[in-house]
Formats: structure tokens, C-alpha cells, sequence
């Protein structure tokens, strides 16, 4: 074994100790052959072996996330020992648009980038400042195989070439979803643990909330997406009236913007659910039953809020990860067993059926992209590593950590949790951060696979997420493929337009949550209405709705 992969080894393993609790001595013997990876052993992996020593940089385009250091991270020093790959972040400080739009005009690009589909990457690509990943596909065929065909061509861009690497694509039947409700428990059960299903329950134990517990937030939601999605609106959006999600009604790069009726988008205006949920949202904040820094809140100050039991109820599109409800619930139940958050089906109006709230939505295509820039020395280099980095072997890395951390060994693709997974401390396991860096997610195997893990331990030591998720978030998902692409380019007229609508959105939701009565908020929306068909919202929906309907064609292969 190298000296490197010795001392990772030992100071990995010695994490595990401390994190189960056990003594080196209580701790399972691991040989040298489960313990070693493929690179260590000689018999490296096709996949693996094709990887190619790279050092690149990596911007995130959000204005919420913050990179944490990749050596630190046991994955991270796992990948630069053992394949010679090494991430450098490149940070937003809170102010992606700015930071990405800088480095455009200065030419100073990362190597890749992450970003939403939609009008960023359109104006990379039409400016020719990203690489085609064409020419490397038949050199990795395990990359169309793993993502698969279909997906791919999805993403192809006008020109017919691929730019774009998927994260978090879906290549089976299964959906997935991380929007809920989470209720603070010991809050929940001192109040008697009342029925929450309705929008009627929900606003009466929230007063209740608020008359016994007056330093708590009754009713907080995450932070405002991409500068005009308020997501207190868009999860009541959900439960307002059947089949509807929160992307239909925001203006956001990879969003809808635009709500079915029949075989056309409409204006979310003049859909009555976003009407009601505008109303419900207003009568929140009348009743001072929700927070107001909703719109002014970060991510950070949110989940901080969180970890010490501040929020009664809290809705948010992505609650049950890893970096938020997790963190929050094994936070909390580190000082009192007792405590912690509950999932919660979707609160919806009385008349809505429950099996048709979707606060999630998922696509096959994934939830965004990474790009590599020309700015790249070696493209091909880093596009190895995520050939390696999105198949089930770089997934069991990358999601769970290094082999012989937690795992000893892999039995049909799923790692089988060892004694330091299941004696884990969970807040000091969330502290490594093992998923982080992994923007190449492949979701049919990691769910499956983590999954298939929970099955394997006692009660008591599963993984909070995995079971929200099962029990849930992925049953209140919609699918949602058949709204790809549907951002028009951002120099075209739809596109400046939409541009347009999304700054009058910005300044109308919170004009009409902060209302001083419902006849005010139905006041706003009207005037909002007639304002977005001046700036020619019905040329954008009608846009969409042709794009909307190539999508189908493409899926039902007419």
C-alpha cells in the first residue's frame, strides 16, 4: 500500500471511531482486501483507469451555496490521492448573477461550471466559450450508457452538439423530490400533536403556536430563488388546487412560468389556485403567523434558525437534504433524543385531493448542469473524471464516502454499512460533508442504493433523509420532463421579455403577501395581469407552449 493511502486511511478510520464512538479496540477488523480500493490492489476498474490526472476550478452559479474545501472533505482527498484529480471552488459571495456575468466580460472563466439550463447557459454556448462533448463520447461509451441516450439528446443544443453533463438525472421509472413540510416535535407533541393536513389545520396551529410559544416562528420557508421565487407561495401554490407545483408559477431559468389548461401555458395570473394561494400567503402575514425577513433571509440564516428549534412548521424545496433538514433535526437530537422534525404530508386546501399535491417536481433530465468552459487546459481530462465520477463507482464515492470509512465492501452496488455507519454520531457524520462535490448525481443508483443501505440497519441508526424522502418527498413529486427547455434565449424577444415579467414578478409578490386585505391582494393581481400582457406575456406563453408541445411529440416519439 502507498504511504498516502496509508495515513488517508488511518485518519479517515479514526474519523469513523470517534463518529461511531467505539474504541479502536470495540471497532470490526477490517482486512487489507475489503479495505483497499481498486487503485491500491492493481485491478483499477475500466472506468477508473481512464481517468486522467486534472487539477480544475469549479464555480457554482447560486447565490446560496458556499463551496466548502475539497481536501478536507474525505471524498475529496479520496479522489486527488488515489485518481489525481483536484477541485479548486470558486465562490459566488452570495451575488452568482454578478460574479458569473463579471467573469463573462472579462474573460476570465473557470474551467467548469454548474448552472441551471436555461438562459446562462444559452449565452455561454451561443458565445462560444463552451467545450462540445462529442467527440469524447465514443472514447467513454460508460458515459451515454450510465446517463443514457435519450436524456443526452435532450440535452443537445441547437447546433445538434452536447454541451451539457447532467446532475442528478433520473435513468429509471422512479421520481424523486425534496420539497416538504418539516414540524418541530417537541413544539408539535406540547401542543397536543393536532391534525395538520389542511390549510384550516395549518392556520390554527400556527395561532397556537404563536399565543403559547411567542419567540418561535409559527410558519418559516427557505430563502427566495433566483432573485423572484418566493417559496412560502410556491409550496401553498402546491396545495391550492390539484396537480399543481411550484414551478408553474415562477419566472426562474428552468422554470415553466406558465400553468396547463388543456394543450396550453396560461398566465399564472389567471389561474385561480395562484390567486388563492396569494390570499392564504397575505392572510400568513397579517396574522404575523410567519417570518418577516422571509424575503430578506439567507440559507445560512435559515438553517441556523432551524438547528435551534425556532421554526414551529417549515416548507421548503429541498427541507429533507442532507444540508438542511438533516442537519437541523440531528442537531437538535444531539441535545435532547426527544427532539428534532418531523416530515409531514403536504398541507393543502380541504377540497384538494392529498395525492395530487406535488411541492416537488422532478425531471429526467436532472435539476442542472455542469459545463466545461474553453478556458479548460485538458477538457477531455476533466470530462474522464466525471465519466468515472457519475457511475455507480464514483456515486459510492462521491454520496458515501470512501471505502473502508463506513463501508468495507459493495455487494450488488449497495454499500454495506459497517459498525462506524451505524454507531455514527449524525451531527458529526454531517459535519464531513460526504455528498458535497458531487454535481454529477446519478439518482436512479444513488436512491436505490441508499435505499437498500437503510434496509440493512436497525431503526434507530437510518438515515433521517432517506426516510423522509421514501415516506414523502418522492410521492409528492410530479414529473415534470415534459416541461424541458422551455427558457427562451435571453437576446431573443420572448427572452427579453421574459426578462421583463420576471422583474415585475420580483416587485408584485411581495407587494401582494404584505397586503393590507384580501381586496387588495385580488387588486394587485389584476393590475399585475394587465401589466404582464402589456409587456407580452402572451407571446412568451405562446413560445413555451410550442416548446411544451415538441416535448411531448419527442416523448411519446410522434
Amino acid at each position: 500500500m502507498k504511504k498516502e493511502y496509508k495515513l488517508l486511511m488511518s485518519g479517515l478510520l479514526s474519523t469513523a471511531v470517534l463518529l461511531s464512538g467505539c474504541s479502536k479496540e470495540e471497532e470490526a477488523p477490517i482486512t487489507t482486501t475489503s479495505n483497499t480500493p481498486a487503485s491500491e490492489k492493481g485491478d483499477v476498474s475500466d472506468i477508473q483507469a481512464k481517468v486522467k490526472p486534472v487539477e480544475f476550478s469549479l464555480y457554482v452559479n447560486y447565490d446560496w451555496y458556499t463551496s466548502p474545501t475539497w481536501l478536507e472533505r474525505p471524498q475529496g482527498k479520496w479522489i486527488t490521492d488515489n485518481l489525481k484529480v483536484k477541485v479548486e471552488p470558486v465562490q459566488s459571495n452570495g451575488a452568482a448573477a454578478q460574479k458569473l456575468n463579471a467573469m463573462i466580460v472579462s474573460g476570465n472563466l473557470p474551467d467548469v461550471i454548474v448552472l441551471d439550463r436555461g438562459k446562462d447557459f444559452e449565452r455561454l454556448q451561443s458565445a462560444g466559450k463552451l467545450v462540445a462533448l462529442d467527440p469524447y463520447l465514443e472514447k467513454y461509451p460508460e458515459f451515454v450508457k450510465t446517463i443514457g441516450e435519450e436524456t443526452l439528446n435532450m440535452l443537445r443544443s441547437s447546433d445538434g452538439k452536447l454541451y451539457q453533463i447532467p446532475n442528478w438525472y433520473i435513468s429509471g421509472n422512479n421520481g424523486n423530490g425534496n420539497g416538504a413540510y418539516l414540524v418541530e416535535k417537541k413544539i408539535y407533541k406540547a401542543l397536543g400533536s393536532p391534525k395538520l393536513e389542511t390549510w384550516e389545520d395549518l392556520e390554527a396551529y400556527l395561532k397556537l403556536v404563536k399565543e403559547k410559544y411567542p419567540s418561535i416562528v409559527p410558519l418559516d420557508f427557505g430563502e427566495v430563488r433566483d432573485g423572484a421565487d418566493v417559496q412560502m407561495l410556491g409550496m401553498l401554490y402546491s396545495g391550492a388546487d390539484n396537480d399543481r407545483t411550484p414551478a408553474f408559477i415562477s419566472p426562474g431559468a428552468g422554470q415553466v412560468f406558465g400553468v396547463p389548461s388543456g394543450n396550453e401555458l396560461i398566465s399564472v395570473y389567471k389561474d385561480p389556485a395562484f390567486k388563492d394561494a396569494a390570499l392564504f400567503s397575505s392572510k400568513l402575514f397579517r396574522e404575523s403567523l410567519t417570518s418577516k425577513d422571509l424575503f430578506v433571509q439567507t440559507r445560512d440564516q435559515v438553517l441556523e434558525k432551524l438547528k435551534k428549534g425556532k421554526i414551529a412548521v417549515f416548507g421548503a424545496y429541498d427541507s429533507v437534504v442532507e444540508g438542511i433538514g438533516r442537519e437541523a433535526n440531528n442537531q437538535l437530537k444531539a441535545v435532547d433524543p426527544e427532539d428534532g422534525y418531523d416530515v409531514i404530508w403536504p398541507v393543502h386546501k380541504s377540497s384538494v385531493d392529498k395525492n395530487k399535491v406535488f411541492p416537488s417536481g422532478y425531471n429526467t433530465l436532472g435539476w442542472n448542469v455542469n459545463v466545461i468552459t474553453t478556458a479548460a487546459k485538458d477538457p477531455e481530462a476533466i470530462f474522464s473524471y466525471m465519466n468515472w465520477a457519475t457511475s455507480p463507482e464514483g456515486q459510492q464515492v462521491l454520496f458515501f464516502g470512501p471505502q473502508g470509512l463506513f463501508y468495507d465492501k459493495v455487494e450488488n452496488g449497495v454499500p454495506i454499512p459497517n459498525e462506524a455507519y451505524i454507531k455514527r454520531d449524525p451531527k458529526k457524520y454531517d459535519e464531513l460533508k460526504i455528498g458535497e462535490y458531487n454535481w454529477y448525481g446519478n439518482t436512479s443508483y444513488v436512491d436505490t442504493a441508499k435505499a437498500a443501505r437503510e434496509k440493512l440497519l436497525p431503526t434507530e441508526a437510518q438515515d433521517w433523509t432517506t426516510l423522509a424522502q421514501a415516506n414523502v418527498s418522492f410521492k409528492t413529486s410530479k414529473n415534470m420532463t415534459e416541461f424541458s427547455n422551455l427558457d427562451p434565449a435571453p437576446n431573443s424577444e420572448e427572452g427579453i421579455i421574459l426578462q421583463r415579467l420576471k422583474d415585475q414578478y420580483r416587485q408584485v409578490v411581495p407587494k401582494i403577501l404584505f397586503a393590507k386585505s384580501d381586496e387588495e391582494v385580488n387588486t394587485l393581481i389584476a393590475q399585475a395581469d394587465q401589466e404582464a400582457t402589456r409587456l407580452g406575456y402572451d407571446k412568451v406563453l405562446k413560445w413555451k407552449t410550442a416548446k411544451w408541445q415538441e416535448n411531448l411529440n419527442r416523448i411519446n416519439n410522434k
